[in-house]
Parts: C-alpha cells; structure tokens; sequence
C-alpha cells in the first residue's frame, strides 16, 4: 500500500511539473522509469478520484481539478479568520453592537474571531469559547444549515420533545436564511446569526451580532439580520461561493 503510494506521488509530481500539460504514458515512464502496466493502472486509479483527467484521443494525462478543490478549502480553512475580521469591523460599525465568527467543531462551535461594540456597555464572548449545540443563533444556524447526516446524528441524542422542538426551529430558520435566538447563552440577550458557506456550498462558519434584549426592538433587530446576512454572503462570496 505504501508502496503504491509513493509511485502515484511520482506520477503526480511529474504532471504537476506543468499542471495545465498532457502527458504521454511515455513522458511518465522516461521521468519515474515506472512499469509502463504500474503506470496505467495507477493513473486510471488516480482518474477515478478526479486526482487525473484524461485525454481519450490521445490516452494523455495531466492534473484533475481536484488538487485545485483541495487547496482552496486547505486556503480558505486558514484564511478564513483574516478574511472575515474587516467585514467583521465593518459590521459592528453599522449595527453597534459586539459581532462574532464561529466555526463547527463536532457538535460544538468555536468563536474564532470578535470585535467589539463601540458602544460602552458591551456583551464580550471570549475567543476560543466552545459552545455546545444547539445553544445561540450561531450553533442553530450552523446546525440547520448542515448536511442530513449531521443533523440525524445531533437529533439522535436529544430526548423526542427537545427534537421535535428544535426540528421545527431549523426548518424555520434555514427557509428565513439566518437565526434569531433570545437569552440561551446570556440571560437578557439578543443574537443574531448568519451561516458562511465555503467553495463547495457547506456551512463552514457563522458570522453572529449580539446584543442586549432591552435595548433591542423588532425594527432594529431586522436591520441587524439584514446587515448580518448580508456579511455572511459577502464572506462566502470571498470563500469561493456562488
């Protein structure tokens, strides 16, 4: 298996020489000086994987488009904290209040990122703070936008009346586009949350404005799902989404 391994690896770094290239079984062998059978079988593998695209006219191979995925998601994973902190500052400009991006981690979420109202009175979550689901409008949004999958495996562990409950909270919340939640972490607040998508449509993040209850009417706290949502899409636009 290992050995198998390395060999496709020489195969790539020989089409990765020139990315955009078709190469001949030939031009693989004269630079890996492979078995020309080991060659085909490992490429069709390859192929299978998108890792490869074929030539059939002229049974050539150069790189699939799936190292391309690969490394935008490995970029937009690591990047993803300093692409979103000025749209973060920009945000709680507009709605004064203190904004969040928090991002999933198996039934949890992390704040990753903050900045603070400019306001005098501030509600301060701490970065790194995990929050288990499905607590706040950052974890629900996250939790209703997610896969099926994901969602069975959360609602699996909570108790019928909880999840009937909660199942009825995700629907509407994935058909308004964003979540609203009242107090569930900190008595006597208001947050709102909207999800990040990444390249290939999945809810990598939620970008989050909290504020307090009494200083908050409905008026208000539209605007602020408004400008909150509109964050989130610009972020998932800058993550590679359509």
């Amino acid at each position: 298996m290992i050995q198998s391994i390395e060999r496709a690896m020489m195969i790539i770094n020989v089409l990765a020489e020139h990315p955009k290239r078709f190469f001949s079984v030939q031009e693989i062998f004269s630079e890996t000086e492979l078995p020309t059978s080991t060659i085909y079988r490992l490429l069709y593998t390859l192929e299978t994987f998108d890792l490869v695209e074929r030539n059939e006219e002229k049974k050539e191979f150069r790189l699939g488009y799936t190292w391309l995925q690969l490394g935008m998601k490995m970029y937009h994973d690591t990047n993803i904290r300093e692409k979103a902190h000025p749209l973060l500052e920009e945000l709680a400009y507009n709605v004064r209040e203190t904004t969040y991006l928090n991002i999933p981690k198996q039934f949890t979420s992390i704040i990753i990122d903050r900045v603070d109202s400019p306001k005098n009175v501030r509600i301060i979550d701490m970065i790194g703070e995990k929050i288990p689901y499905p607590i706040g409008a950052a974890n629900k949004v996250l939790l209703a936008f997610s896969k099926k999958g994901i969602q069975t495996q959360f609602l699996e562990k909570i108790d019928e009346q909880d999840r009937e409950e909660l199942i009825e909270q995700l629907y509407h919340i994935k058909e308004k586009g964003y979540s609203i939640s009242y107090g569930e972490k900190t008595k006597g607040t208001v947050s709102v949350a909207a999800p990040v998508f990444d390249l290939d449509g999945e809810p990598i993040a939620a970008i989050s404005a909290e504020c307090f209850e009494y200083d908050t009417d409905v008026e208000k706290l539209d605007s602020i799902a408004k400008q909150v949502t509109q964050t989130a899409h610009l972020l998932s636009h800058e993550l590679g989404h359509t």
